[in-house]
């Protein structure tokens, strides 16, 4: 069951904007809603909804903790297998191959301007080497 938008929402398009699957549409003022076969279920709506009207797939609302906190991804380059899963399921193209030389196979880097801490990375990650902070 991925994410809703409760009754809550005011229609401010903030879950729209920063959903990195676009599975967030709807009309300002209107309450907005999620295409469940669209989401991916990584929380960011949930972590930036001003009004806690989004509901995680267990029907839980998201506890406002005061000052927003962005989360991005980081990955251990030592690590790292260079599998590029990350690198191919990226929903934002924010994660790049780094070759160490000709012959290694190198590591992944997230380029942390365009991540938006959406944790796809982490979920798929074979070594563990990702992770949000």
């Amino acid at each position: 069951m991925p994410y809703q938008i409760s009754q809550d929402c005011v229609g401010c398009g903030s879950c729209a904007k920063k959903c990195p699957a676009d599975a967030i549409s709807g009309q300002i003022k209107v309450r907005f809603d999620i295409d469940p076969f669209l989401c991916t279920e990584c929380g960011t709506c949930f972590n930036t909804c001003p009004k806690a009207a989004i509901l995680d797939p267990q029907g839980n609302r998201a506890v406002r903790k005061g000052k927003k906190q962005d989360f991005k991804a980081r990955i251990n380059p030592e690590i790292c297998a260079c599998c590029r899963l990350c690198y191919l399921n990226c929903p934002q193209e924010g994660i790049r191959v780094i070759k160490k030389s000709l012959f290694a196979t190198g590591y992944c880097e997230v380029d942390t301007n365009i991540c938006v801490g959406c944790g796809q990375c982490t979920r798929l990650c074979i070594t563990g080497a990702i992770e949000l902070s």
